[in-house]
Order: structure tokens, then C-alpha cells, then sequence
């Protein structure tokens, strides 16, 4: 369990009202994306919104309020903060953050979600709970609806749609981690999966070996020992990144083949050298792949001009690279205005 997930839900369990402080919005610069949440009690706080003056100035008004007495605070309110002029941050954009009283049954749909995500598996459509901006009637979103959601928001965090005529804030509650498939679990294999346990990906990593799987472990990492690695690329979700990295350049041909040959994986990289990556595409064009479909093999990987071969800065060039790319994949998708009915 993460600790911000193990503050929120010590949180919620504890008596009293909690404030659901969210970022709604934003435009241009800002130190958090939207859906990123707090939790505020007269004496405690978990979770972030960007730290600095934005979140010292909505700590002080949500205290001010406890102080004054909860039962004369706004239940729902949506504020905008100017980052520049108004906090003299240096982002220079403006924050739309919203401020939600949670009691009695608010608080405890948010706590068993939290608690429910410890166990379930990682969702592809998240875990998502949905805040009308008159904070009535919060709830869990699952099954087809979970999907809308995710189909509207792509890999973002959330934010204001209208739902049932009603507008609503969408926060997603997991950790909207990217499937990231690794293939070798030698010395780079290792590094590169220390590199990414932090980051927001959920790591399956696939080796023949079993002794070469042992003792690696994190809470968003899967092994798999498989006598033929190669088959294991039909069971990748499609989205999923891949990243080749085994001992044996015969296996990394097939892993390769495998996954150029299917159109609905995200990045496929190899590690190797220019000579590789010729030798390479050659094969796989003489195996009937077409120009499209090589196209979509990244090799070498990593970051341009970062030369060292030690194993962990070939991990940290590719982390940044694959971070790279899901940043990217992410800004595609824009949060839309509105959503389709049917949250009632």
C-alpha cells in the first residue's frame, strides 16, 4: 500500500468531516494535473496538490473553516486560483480547485474504494468515484460506466464533466499506471524495473530463467517465468508498452516479431546497437513484415546522448524515454466538457 493511500484512508476512518480538496481544472502552467487530491482535517492533511503557496492557501482556508465550525462551511464550492499574480508561484497558470466536505457516507464510499484498489487488480478503466459540485450524492463508478470514464479521460487523472445534466468532478483513484511489459530479467532487466517501480507503470517481468526472477518484488510488479517468453507477447493488453531486453538476440527476434505484428500496442522497444537494429530490419522485413509495421520498433532505446553502458544509466535513459513517451500519449486525449448520460 502506498503511505498517501494509507494516510487517506486513516483519514476517512477517523471521526469527524473530511475536506475533499481537488484540482477541477487547469490552465497553462501548473505544479499538479488535474484530478490530484488532498485530504484536510482540522489537524491533519495527505495526500498534494502541488505544495507552495497554492496549497498553504487552501490548507489555511479549509482550517479557518474547522475553526469557524463545519457546520458553516459551503458542503461543495469550486474556486480559482491565479498561480503568477495571485500566489506568486512561478508556474504562471491558474488553478481551478474544488473544495468538498465529506461526512458519514461520503466518507466512507471514498475509504472502501481506496481499500478495495489494495486488492483488486489493476484496472485498465480505474477506479473512479464521481463528485456532483453540490457534493451530493458521491459514488462509486464500476463496470460499463468506469469505461465511459476512461474512454473520456484517456490516461488522465480525471476532471468537470456533465453527467445525468448534473456537473460533476471525476476523480480517478489508483495510480493510472501504463501496462509495461519487460522481457529479461538480466543486469539492464533488473535496473530497468528498479528504475520504473516508483513511476506510475504496471511492470510484468518475463524471463525463462527462474534463479534470474528470484528475490524481484515491488507492489506494482508481476513475474512470470515462461519456457517460451515469446508466446507471452499474445496475453499483453493492447496499450501496453514493451520493452526488450533478454540474453539471447535469437529471442529477442521473436519477442519482436511477435509484438510489431499486432497494432494496438503503444511503445516497442529493443535494446541493441545500430548494427542490431539494421540486422534487424532486414529479418523482419524477409519475414514478411511490412515498412508499417517495423515502423513501430524503437532500437536502440534510451535517450539520445546519453552514451554510458553501466546498467542503471541505461535504466534511467530509458525511464525518461518511456515516461516521454506516456506524457505524450496523455496529452492526446484533452478532458472533454461534457460526458455521456447514463451515471444516474
Amino acid at each position: 500500500m502506498t503511505l498517501s493511500r494509507r494516510d487517506h484512508i486513516r483519514l476517512l476512518s477517523e471521526p469527524g468531516p473530511v475536506m475533499l480538496v481537488s484540482v477541477a481544472a487547469i490552465r497553462g502552467s501548473t505544479p499538479r494535473e488535474v484530478g490530484a487530491f488532498m485530504l484536510i482535517t482540522p489537524d491533519a492533511i495527505s495526500g498534494t496538490i502541488g505544495g507552495g503557496n497554492l496549497e498553504h492557501q487552501v490548507t489555511r482556508r479549509v482550517r479557518e473553516g474547522f475553526d469557524a465550525g463545519a457546520d458553516k462551511m459551503a458542503v461543495a464550492e469550486i474556486a480559482r486560483f491565479p498561480l503568477g499574480p495571485g500566489l506568486g508561484q512561478c508556474c504562471g497558470g491558474s488553478v481551478e480547485v474544488g473544495f468538498h466536505l465529506l461526512r458519514g457516507v461520503e466518507k466512507e464510499t471514498l475509504r472502501t474504494v481506496l481499500q478495495e484498489i489494495e486488492t483488486a487488480p489493476i484496472r485498465a478503466d480505474g477506479h473512479w468515484v464521481t463528485v456532483p459540485t453540490d457534493c451530493s450524492d458521491i459514488g462509486r463508478v464500476s463496470g460499463a460506466h468506469a469505461k465511459m470514464l476512461s474512454g473520456s479521460f484517456g490516461s488522465a487523472r480525471g476532471g468537470i464533466v456533465t453527467l445525468n445534466g448534473v456537473e460533476t468532478l471525476c476523480l480517478r483513484l489508483d495510480d493510472a499506471r501504463t501496462p509495461m511489459w519487460i522481457f529479461g530479467a538480466g543486469h539492464v532487466g533488473k535496473a530497468v524495473v528498479q528504475a520504473l517501480a516508483p513511476l506510475p507503470f504496471d511492470i510484468h517481468l518475463i524471463d525463462s530463467r527462474d534463479e534470474f526472477l528470484a528475490g524481484v518484488e515491488g507492489e506494482n510488479v508481476q513475474v512470470c517465468q515462461s519456457d517460451k517468453p515469446e508466446t507471452e507477447v499474445a496475453d499483453i493488453p493492447a496499450g501496453a508498452h514493451v520493452l526488450i531486453l533478454t540474453h539471447n538476440h535469437a529471442l529477442d527476434f521473436e519477442i519482436c516479431r511477435a509484438a510489431l505484428v499486432r497494432d494496438d500496442l503503444g511503445f516497442v522497444g529493443m535494446i541493441g546497437s545500430q548494427t542490431k537494429r539494421a540486422r534487424f530490419i532486414r529479418r523482419l522485413s524477409d519475414r514478411g513484415l511490412s515498412p508499417v509495421e517495423i515502423g513501430r520498433l524503437t532500437t536502440p532505446i534510451g535517450i539520445q546522448g546519453i552514451t554510458g553502458k553501466q546498467p542503471v544509466v541505461i535504466a534511467a535513459s530509458v525511464a525518461a524515454q518511456v515516461l516521454s513517451v506516456r506524457e505524450a500519449q496523455m496529452a492526446q486525449t484533452q478532458t472533454p466538457k461534457s460526458a455521456s448520460d447514463g451515471l444516474g
